[in-house]
């Protein structure tokens, strides 16, 4: 079963002629995301085994809604709208609009999405302590999600919640920040960005807006760290492996070492200004 139904419990008790609520919750993560056609529908199969009894085949079934999640950020910057729709659902394989034109010139400089995120935090979490350190509520994170997708106010209960969405939403482009075909280009991951052209095949201009806007705001960050307590260091180390996340996944201590060199990079840019790193 693809991991996009959460039961929260495997297994409980209820005696004979007892009623029992059983609540499922579905989550739609990267990798799970892969995994759903062309037609956007989830069907998924529950196995509800009784002991000393049948088993019972319960089917889930329901339709993947737009959301900017997941999206390319060349299409995100091509949409000044919100991104949900009434009635739209989400085309894997296609643009989420049919008007979206890959030869067009950005109409954004930045994702709308990333900006609504940053805004927020900035407005509420520059003096929070251990931000982007303590997890956020799975409630709050979805209810950032549709307030993104349908430029509607973000509520929640928790700044932490609005922070790890950041991290989710930064993760979830399907070509990181830094995208895989310009690693090549950065000796080490230590390369100024300042230093590669500006050409397609290197870095895309809305992806070099995105990561000097993303690391402007972790400095805006780090000019509180009286307050916050944060530190450059912990969080080149967390956006490190968001921003310039590998293509495959590495372990040991392959992962270890490509580990440090993206947050190295990164940390290039929290203590320097943009032009000077």
């Amino acid at each position: 079963m693809r991991a996009v139904v959460d039961d929260r419990a495997t297994e409980g008790c209820c005696g004979s002629g007892q009623l029992h609520d059983y609540q499922l919750h579905g989550y739609i993560d990267n990798k799970a995301l892969k995994t759903i056609g062309a037609d956007r529908k989830l069907d998924e199969i529950l196995v509800l085994h009784l002991v000393n009894g049948k088993d019972y085949f319960i089917s889930v079934s329901g339709y993947l809604v737009q959301t900017a999640f997941g999206r390319k950020i060349t299409d995100l910057v091509r949409i000044p709208e919100p991104v949900r729709r009434a009635n739209l659902l989400v085309d894997i394989d296609q643009a989420p609009d049919d008007t979206v034109d890959d030869t067009a010139p950005p109409m954004l400089n930045i994702p709308k999405e990333l900006w609504k995120i940053v805004d927020y935090l900035y407005q509420n979490a520059l003096y929070e302590e251990e931000l982007f350190a303590v997890r956020g509520a799975p409630i709050d994170i979805g209810a950032v999600r549709d307030a993104v997708d349908t430029d509607t106010p973000i509520r929640v209960s928790s700044v932490h919640s609005v922070a790890e969405s950041l991290i989710l939403f930064l993760d979830s482009f399907p070509d990181p920040v830094i995208p895989y075909h310009a690693l090549p280009h950065l000796p080490g991951a230590m390369c100024p960005l300042r230093q590669l052209p500006p050409r397609p095949q290197n870095i895309d201009y809305s992806h070099r807006n995105v990561f000097k806007y993303v690391c402007a705001f972790l400095r805006e960050i780090l000019s509180h760290t009286e307050q916050n307590k944060s530190s450059a260091k912990f969080l080149s180390r967390v956006f490190g492996d968001v921003l310039l996340k590998p293509q495959l996944p590495e372990v040991g201590n392959i992962a270890k070492a490509t580990s440090k060199k993206r947050s190295l990079f990164v940390y290039q840019f929290l203590t320097n200004d943009y032009d000077d790193a």
